[in-house]
């Protein structure tokens, strides 16, 4: 299903202006524990449709998925069971994307550039199948310790496979399909709490996102707030209601991305 156009930040606006040309338009896929995203760039406008959108000449193209991703091929995304997969041969596509990211930086890097007034510091945590989390500081994506963070009890994470891991807590594929006040608390309590062990800078903007969050349990954004008491400005999502998550946005700074002021 296609989806009706939404705007861009600015400079990727001018970005796909100034390449506007008979051809492929550019395009970003994200591929999730739960359902894969295409969203086609063309005309300074932006679409999103169910699934890949492979072609004999799919154009510059850009993919966003868990694990280890490097090169069109994931490691480690157990929720979809890519152990160590071409992602792009899975999905169907003739070539290896121009781009290739993980889904959590890619969203954090969408969050960051959509906002205008951006942060100096933004930590992207998004509840999904799993637990993604990825740290933007001055624009660039920086290495946390949130998702596979542990000190958290003794389930394992059928990803990292170590004890204790956060995201066999409160990864998606580890909690109830509804969360009761009960498991709400535990969700927040434990991630304010690998929060502030992972040492995120205060006054960082903290996004709780994912498909979870967003589809489900909205409240818990301002029930992290709250438990965080201040330290950090926590905000939901900034990507509109019809994308998988603000990935789309991190994919396409990466394409034909010049320069991040407008």
């Amino acid at each position: 299903m296609t989806l009706p156009p939404l705007t861009l930040p600015p400079h990727l606006a001018r970005a796909l202006a100034t390449r506007d040309a008979p051809g492929p338009p550019v395009h970003a896929v994200e591929v999730g524990g739960s359902s894969v995203q295409s969203t086609v760039f063309a005309g300074g406008t932006v679409e999103f449709a169910e699934g890949p959108r492979p072609a004999a000449d799919p154009g510059p193209f850009g993919l966003a998925a868990p694990g280890l991703v490097v090169d069109g091929r994931v490691r480690g995304a157990t929720q979809l069971g890519w152990d160590d997969v071409e992602a792009w041969r899975e999905l169907g596509y003739p070539r290896r994307p121009d781009v290739s990211m993980n889904d959590a930086d890619a969203a954090a890097l969408g969050e960051w550039l959509l906002r205008a007034e951006r942060p100096g510091s933004l930590l992207y945590a998004g509840i999904g199948t799993g637990l993604g989390g990825s740290l933007i500081t001055g624009g660039e994506v920086v290495d946390v310790p949130l998702s596979h963070q542990t000190g958290f009890g003794e389930a394992v994470c059928d990803g990292c496979r170590a004890p204790g891991c956060l995201n066999a807590r409160i990864g998606g594929q580890y909690l109830p399909r509804r969360l009761d006040a009960a498991d709400k608390r535990r969700v927040v309590d434990l991630l304010a709490t690998a929060i502030g062990r992972a040492g995120v800078p205060r006054g960082t903007v903290v996004v709780l996102a994912g498909g979870l969050v967003r589809r489900t349990h909205p409240d818990l954004v301002a029930a992290l707030r709250s438990r965080l008491g201040g330290a950090y400005s926590v905000e939901g999502s900034a990507a509109p209601a019809a994308a998988k998550s603000a990935a789309y946005v991190g994919l396409l700074d990466r394409l034909v991305g010049e320069g991040r002021t407008g």
